[in-house]
């Protein structure tokens, strides 16, 4: 809202101006602005105000990000296409938007699914400008690189391994000698043009402000100064939980198990299988026979899910599954051409019946998470998921709505609330309800978050509700209490 009401990106650099904008531009254009006479999340609060005007903002700010959505669609799409056929096209597609995952962060204003969407068609840009690097393919992938770095710079963070490791699986297909030094030649001016091209739009998303960075007068200061705060957050790391640990350093293998228990089980299989085709495809090819050859290759939608995967595993920054989610288009083409195959192979009734079992079930995966895609876990996290996730994975403040209608249905005269989450209780119409204070120990109604009952952000406030059984669950992400008071 600051980008559009007065040309400036200062409250939050970290995060780059893109993802923001999506979220503000319908609000703005319903005449929302920015005062700048408050402190951020404050700002945030009076722009969605209350009440019917919070939903209607609100909504005006979710929808922003489906464009997202549905160009992450689209490059399944295209992508799967180039590789295989428009039945495995239609596949992609299907694994993509029967994913929960997608859906939920598709469906809320935030950062994530424009890095899930840009950072594979950057990727793909990447390699069809390799084959052919003309002035149209350059101005492309110019413009897409840029874009994936305006949603979040992480997504370059993942992008970066993945090109280099293409560009040398291309290099390995040159039959001529020293074609390096005749490459670089030949590619120096599509060079040239793709990384004008990227510094272009980049510097038009900072609306071509020059500023000062230290000692130096530079263009779009705000974003260097908000890469300089991504390094230092994730060499800092950041309050995190899993397998009924909190840390803040990490795990190098959280990622991989966030994959596991928040991926559809059909997604899994099938994705192993595309997979381990395009595996056996680069080592019975070994070398491309020509540019064509090359740009049906299945190396590179796995080489882009393996270099997600090692990135975020090597980040001290663990905030869930919605980091991934670059992956998920990726996996969902490599899941395509491994149900294409499986179908092709099934030529005995008990094969057919297996796909045709997980097809089914990759269908009614979100149909039976609705509404709840947010908090989706798979049949190997059990019965509760919060031993092992919370946070952005369960727990992302979605439960507020529920938790006034419970409220209003058993008559509550107050309740003490500890909510993961800054939304304004009186914002949602939930009236009686103010939030516990630190290690307040307080009786009646109490209702605790899954994210802070876990221990969450060094908070200790909840220990005490152990020793008691919550009456309900809110929801997915809130545990509801009545605490006899004493007498």
């Amino acid at each position: 809202m600051e980008w559009l009401s007065r040309g400036t990106f200062t409250l939050d650099p970290q995060h780059p101006p893109l993802s923001r904008v999506a979220s503000a531009v319908l609000p703005w254009l319903a005449g929302e602005r920015f005062t700048g006479n408050t402190p951020m999340f404050a700002e945030g609060r009076l722009i969605l105000g209350r009440g019917e005007h919070y939903a209607r903002v609100l909504t005006l700010a979710r929808l922003g990000h489906l464009p997202f959505f549905l160009f992450l669609v689209l490059v399944t799409w295209y992508w799967a296409r180039r590789l295989a056929d428009e039945r495995t096209a239609a596949f992609a597609v299907g694994f993509v938007v029967t994913n929960p995952n997608i859906l939920a962060h598709a469906g809320v204003a935030g950062t994530d699914t424009g890095p899930a969407a840009l950072m594979p068609a950057a990727l793909l840009a990447w390699s069809l400008w390799l084959d052919r690097p003309d002035t149209r393919r350059s101005i492309i992938f110019g413009v897409l690189l840029a874009l994936c770095g305006l949603t979040k710079f992480s997504a370059v963070a993942y992008w970066a391994p993945a090109a280099v490791v293409v560009a040398l699986l291309r290099a390995r297909s040159r039959p001529e000698p020293m074609w390096f030094l005749s490459g670089a030649r030949r590619m120096f001016r599509p060079f040239a043009i793709a990384f004008g091209s990227a510094c272009v739009v980049t510097w038009s998303m900072y609306r071509f402000n020059v500023g000062q960075v230290g000692d130096l007068t530079l263009p779009a200061p705000q974003f260097w100064l908000g890469l300089s705060e991504f390094f230092g957050r994730a060499a800092r790391g950041h309050p995190t939980y899993l397998l009924g640990e909190v840390g803040v350093d990490g795990w190098w293998y959280y990622d991989l198990v966030a994959l596991l228990v928040k991926t559809p089980i059909p997604l899994l299989l099938f994705g192993a299988v595309g997979a381990w085709m395009a595996f056996v495809e680069v080592r019975k090819t070994g070398r491309a026979t020509s540019a064509q050859d090359s740009e049906r290759q299945l190396a590179v939608p796995l080489i882009g899910v393996l270099a997600v995967l090692v990135v975020a595993s090597a980040a001290r920054v663990d905030l869930g599954v919605r980091l991934d989610l670059p992956i998920y288009p990726m996996l969902a083409i490599l899941a395509a051409l491994g149900l294409s195959a499986a179908i092709a192979h099934a030529r005995t009734t008990a094969p057919r019946v297996a796909v045709a079992l997980l097809g089914t079930w990759a269908v009614a995966v979100p149909v039976a998470a609705h509404p709840d895609h947010l908090a989706y876990f798979n049949v190997i996290a059990g019965r509760d998921p919060s031993k092992i996730l919370v946070e952005s994975n369960l727990d992302w403040g979605q439960d507020l709505y529920r938790l006034r209608d419970a409220s209003n249905a058993l008559g509550m005269d107050s309740l003490r609330v500890h909510y993961f989450g800054t939304a304004e209780f009186l914002a949602v119409g939930l009236e009686r309800a103010r939030r516990l204070r630190p290690n307040e120990r307080a009786a009646g109604w109490i209702a605790a978050s899954e994210t802070f009952y876990a221990g969450v952000w060094a908070d200790s406030a909840l220990n005490w509700l152990r020793a008691y059984q919550p009456v309900a669950r809110v929801g997915k992400s809130i545990r509801l209490y009545y605490i006899v008071p004493a007498r």
